[in-house]
């Protein structure tokens, strides 16, 4: 497995898009794009990279929630791609639910699809127990004591991850999280607990 971080439009406010391939580019590969940013400024990085011979680059989108900055350019994407765009929400450009606890395949590895509700009523996690890695979206990943309070459905989010074995983390925004993933999201477990409402 292959993840691309995608560069986003520096002139606006954009999350982060993930390019996920197969570690060989093989027909039987799912290339698949997670998260579209604000607007579809990541297609012309999508054009330079190569995806695979004979290989439509993005065979879907998966959205880890439906804020702007997130899925504002579902609908360039889709448009240029074909993509099946795979949301926690229905709105315009996605073809079907995301459902919790199903297997996609991204590249050439498989993920968990977790329901993850806290930033938004539609946030979702990516996982593959296989390759230990987790994309998250806007999912509350760093919590330190003076962040406020949460509420009981994002701490219980927050447990389902807690149980997971992870060695690197793909957030909506900021660098990817190489350091200690398992130990952040313990301690954010914690201190989520402690000041809920």
């Amino acid at each position: 497995m292959k993840v691309i971080t995608l560069q986003s439009n520096p002139a606006i406010y954009s999350g982060n898009s993930y390019l996920v391939l197969g570690t060989w580019n093989k027909l039987s590969d799912n290339n698949v794009l997670v998260d579209t940013g604000s607007d579809n400024y990541i297609m012309h990085e999508i054009e330079k990279i190569n995806t695979g011979v004979g290989k439509v680059p993005i065979n879907m989108v998966l959205l880890t929630h439906n804020h702007f900055d997130h899925a504002g350019g579902v609908i360039p994407v889709k448009e240029k791609y074909g993509a099946k765009v795979i949301s926690g929400t229905i709105f315009n450009g996605v073809d079907r639910l995301f459902v919790d606890g199903e297997t996609i395949m991204m590249g050439d590895a498989y993920f968990e699809v977790i329901f993850t509700p806290g930033h938004s009523s539609d946030s979702i996690c990516l996982y593959s127990k296989g390759e230990r890695v987790l994309f998250s979206g806007d999912t509350s990943i760093r919590v330190n004591m003076s962040d406020g309070t949460y509420t009981e459905e994002a701490i219980k989010s927050m447990e389902r991850l807690a149980r997971l074995k992870i060695d690197i983390i793909y957030p909506g925004h900021g660098m990817p999280i190489t350091e200690n993933p398992e130990k952040i999201i313990h301690r954010s477990l914690l201190n989520m607990k402690s000041i809920k409402m």
